[in-house]
């Protein structure tokens, strides 16, 4: 009977182990509320701390104002170039420098009015030619025979005409002008003997007034002393007198057609 107890015994301790290796011993059932109050008391060092906004907000605000300080300088230039230019394409500045210069050499001579080419007297024709290279042209090529004076080609005489009143001018070369002013042609040798003091000048071109239709254009001419510039904003110096000019211009290219008078009327 005894050994009958004791293998009961040993049967139940078997069963008991089997069932607490599977489910687990009741008296090792884990401490919930010791584990829900130990959550969160981890070491110091696993606690991340976000950084402050502070010094990434002063620095994107410093970039911001540059910004916009630079937009405005960027504006402010944008304005003025713009602004410049639509002045200088009204006033047509530049065209008006370029006409001037053209025309230096027949103001100056003072040619009389015509309405063709060929109504121009030979001596005015030599003459503008001449002053034409002396004040528009690079002149060290030619070679200086003595102090002050150079010797010009008589086909460049002819070439510098036909720039001014086209490819049909031609002339007859002779000397011109007198005194201080005076060119002297080499018939010998083929040139022209000429001082290059500009200072006898009777005239110097200001343009008033420039209207155009399809590549020819009218200027209003005013005579000036040669002591102003080529283009002066100066209005207050009164002009001598005033002239019309009608030039051509194609392919960048001035051809004078017509000088007029200006009837007291027009002024």
């Amino acid at each position: 009977m005894a050994k009958k107890n004791k293998e009961i015994s040993a049967r139940e301790k078997h069963n008991e182990d089997i069932i607490n290796e599977l489910f687990g011993s009741s008296e090792a059932e884990p401490d919930i509320e010791t584990d829900i109050t130990d959550l969160g008391t981890g070491p110091e060092d696993d606690v991340t701390i976000a950084p402050s906004p502070q010094k990434h907000s002063k620095f994107f605000f410093g970039l911001a104002i540059f910004v916009v300080i630079m937009a405005c300088i960027g504006i402010v230039s944008t304005v003025q170039f713009v602004s410049d230019g639509v002045h200088n394409i009204m006033d047509n500045t530049s065209l008006k420098n370029e006409f001037a210069r053209f025309l230096l050499p027949v103001v100056a001579n003072d040619v009389a009015p015509f309405e063709n080419e060929s109504e121009i007297s030979n001596s005015a024709k030599v003459s503008c030619a001449i002053w034409n290279i002396l004040v528009n042209k690079d002149i060290s090529e030619y070679r200086s025979v003595e102090r002050g004076i150079y010797s010009i080609p008589e086909y460049n005489v002819s070439v510098s005409c036909k720039e001014i009143f086209g490819s049909s001018a031609a002339l007859t070369h002779q000397s011109v002008g007198a005194s201080d002013t005076r060119f002297v042609y080499d018939e010998a040798n083929h040139v022209y003997l000429c001082p290059i003091n500009t200072r006898f000048l009777s005239y110097a071109p200001r343009i008033a007034d420039m209207k155009e239709n399809n590549g020819t254009y009218v200027l209003t001419v005013e005579y000036v002393p040669p002591s102003m510039a080529i283009i002066s904003d100066n209005t207050e110096v009164k002009a001598d007198k005033v002239m019309e000019y009608t030039i051509n211009r194609w392919d960048k290219k001035n051809t004078l057609m017509t000088v007029r008078m200006i009837s007291s009327e027009r002024l």
